[in-house]
């Protein structure tokens, strides 16, 4: 089947739409951030000008974040050679996942930099979306959702109304750019509640556990998971990479190029972000002593465009 051909058949069509949500998803998340003003929103932020270097900082545990993050990310930049060059997408498999470890190691090490403590993949996500919800990042990539179902809420960025077409994606139409960030917010938030609520036992007053939950307990269930931020949307699609949409990455309707793409762009502004609030608390100098030493042996050229803006901003605090 040639990738013009047009689907026919009920499983066709069905790959064709997963397919062609997960391009229109990342290029409008992609488009979103490479578009914004990251750089200015850091630097006029009053939460990053006053960061200093956690008490307990650790430069070794430090760089082995970094390294794990770096090494992931360059390996995920990579795949771009192999599906250009093979017009094959069956890379993407393990593309969900290094782009969320690229970025989890990413935040870890500029937790411990700055004195978060948080180490799970449940409490860092948790606690990354809360630092959102407070303003203490970037406006741009600080997009979340809350809530709960037929109820959520979203933080620097508004839902649409009225849009008739929910497929449209038009780069010129800023309303479906944002319709689509936040269809896959509550998508990832309706998955993650579900998630949650057997975990938490509730019980009848008779103490049977109970087979439905009233709206009292799914605020509960809401609270305990945080808000829902797009590294939540990039665990989910690790998860799916792995086990579920692996049959869509192989299909001959899946745009890799674009979704891989689009995908290290959204990695690469939320490690700008990272490495940014890092850097401004354990020194500029001592950031790219540690970058410098890694680049000394791998290239990474997102890495090194990262660099000279971080020493942009701080220059620029000054």
């Amino acid at each position: 089947m040639s990738y013009n051909q047009h689907p026919i058949t009920e499983k066709e069509k069905e790959l064709w739409f997963r397919s062609e949500m997960n391009k229109r998803q990342f290029e409008a998340i992609g488009y979103r951030l490479i578009n914004s003003d990251i750089e200015n929103e850091i630097i006029n932020n009053q939460y990053y000008l006053k960061i200093s270097k956690s008490a307990n900082y650790s430069n070794i545990e430090v760089v082995q974040w970094l390294k794990n993050s770096w090494n992931t990310e360059r390996i995920l930049f990579q795949n771009l050679d192999i599906i250009t060059n093979t017009k094959q997408s069956f890379c993407m498999q393990w593309a969900f996942p290094q782009a969320y470890y690229a970025v989890f190691g990413n935040i870890i090490a500029m937790f411990k930099s700055i004195g978060y403590t948080e180490m799970s993949h449940t409490a860092v996500l948790k606690k990354y979306a809360t630092i959102m919800t407070e303003n203490k990042l970037p406006e741009s990539i600080s997009i979340c959702c809350n809530g709960i179902d037929k109820n959520f809420n979203y933080h620097n960025i508004v839902l649409p109304e009225n849009i008739e077409n929910h497929m449209e994606l038009d780069t010129s139409k800023p309303e479906t750019i944002d319709h689509h960030i936040c269809q896959f917010l509550r998508a990832t938030r309706k998955l993650r509640l579900k998630e949650k609520a057997p975990k938490m036992n509730f019980k009848t007053k008779g103490g049977k556990k109970r087979k439905s939950l009233n709206q009292d307990n799914w605020t509960q269930v809401s609270n305990s998971i945080g808000a829902t931020s797009l590294m939540d949307f990039l665990y989910r699609k690790r998860i799916k990479g792995n086990y579920q949409d692996i049959e869509t990455y192989n299909c001959p309707y899946f745009d890799g190029e674009s979704v891989l793409t689009n995908l290290i762009n959204v990695v690469d502004r939320l490690n700008l972000t990272n490495e940014s609030y890092l850097s401004k608390a354990i020194g500029f100098e001592n950031y790219k002593n540690i970058a410098g030493n890694h680049l000394g042996k791998v290239e990474n050229e997102l890495l090194k465009k990262r660099i000279e803006t971080i020493e942009q901003l701080e220059k620029s605090c000054i």
